[in-house]
């Protein structure tokens, strides 16, 4: 019997039509029961835009409910312009790797490289500026302003105060610092790197002038970390790693998820709304803060490595051989 005052059970249905494979989450509700209270369900639907490449897309980043960008291996820079439903070659630099892309609105935006190249544009992408920075391996950047920046990659957390001209490599290299993989700053004081080492989580609360571990209760390394705000973080890793904090990585928790595999990219619209993706295709989606993970199956096998919030209903995860993946959740009047 289906209890329709309660949260509905997510049933997964693939539906092939006119060559798009879409995806259908559905809950007991979706059956057409007569019924005056009926409150109708929400359905995930799973787009495959066409990425025109099979090479490895590394990370994603949507600045607005419009634009976003796609880089990977082969020096591919993809945007959409219509919330991912289409995208377009900006530009392609054989032989670079990009592994980093953020944007601070839908004009500035820059990208990293595994040999330490800093690519800029001011125009959208129209044109882009490359500078190298260093002959550092670098694997994720952050901009917070028109002047502060973060990039961080093997050993290695470079600061800039003045959009990108110059860098300042944090000091304490021997101590501290281990291969990072993601940086994030929910405000100007306040930041977090996570990676691999004796010390997996990073911690700065002066804006990069000191960076300090925190207790990790997870072994792993981890991969990609992402704040909601200055006290609610996750950052997942190998072994299907998730850690999550409410006070701001004083306290780190781990969260269970019901895959083994290797998680890579993270993100969170709100305190509550998140999702986590990995290798095979694993797509996850969360309502309650990670206390519950709900799996989605896209139909998608090739590893997933970064994932992005379009707005509080939408995201785009990419990938290996090229991998694009939209999805979509939408409430729908079930009932008749």
């Amino acid at each position: 019997m289906c209890d329709h005052h309660r949260t509905p059970r997510l049933v997964v249905t693939l539906i092939i039509t006119a060559g798009l494979s879409v995806v259908v989450a559905m809950s007991c509700s979706d059956q057409r029961i007569v019924e005056p209270d009926c409150e109708g369900c929400f359905r995930f639907y799973v787009d495959f835009p066409n990425s025109s490449t099979q090479t490895v897309l590394r990370d994603v980043f949507f600045v607005d409910s419009v634009n976003g960008w796609v880089v990977g291996h082969d020096g591919l820079i993809l945007h959409s312009a219509d919330g991912g439903a289409t995208w377009s070659t900006q530009r392609q630099v054989p032989g670079a790797k990009f592994w980093g892309v953020h944007f601070l609105n839908a004009s500035t935006g820059w990208i990293i490289s595994e040999n330490g190249v800093l690519t800029r544009t001011s125009d959208g992408g129209s044109t882009w500026n490359d500078r190298r920075i260093g002959s550092y391996a670098l694997t994720s950047v952050f901009i917070l302003d028109q002047w502060r920046g973060w990039t961080v990659g093997a050993d290695i957390i470079l600061r800039t105060n003045n959009f990108g001209t110059s860098w300042q490599v944090y000091d304490d290299i021997d101590t501290v610092l281990s291969t990072l993989y993601g940086v994030t700053f929910p405000d100007s004081s306040k930041g977090w790197a996570v990676g691999s080492g004796d010390h997996k989580i990073l911690h700065t609360d002066d804006g990069g002038d000191h960076w300090y571990p925190q207790s990790n209760p997870s072994t792993q390394p981890l991969l990609d970390v992402a704040f909601a705000d200055a006290s609610h973080g996750w950052a997942v890793g190998v072994g299907a790693t998730i850690v999550h904090t409410a006070n701001g990585g004083a306290t780190w928790t781990e969260q269970a998820i019901g895959t083994d595999r290797v998680l890579h990219g993270v993100d969170f619209w709100d305190i509550n709304t998140g999702v986590v993706v990995g290798d095979l295709g694993v797509v996850f989606t969360t309502t309650d803060a990670g206390d519950t993970w709900e799996q989605h199956l896209t139909g998608n096998n090739n590893d997933l490595m970064k994932v992005s919030y379009i707005d509080a209903n939408s995201f785009c995860a990419c990938g290996y051989n090229g991998t694009l993946l939209l999805i979509t959740r939408r409430w729908e009047e079930c009932c008749e």
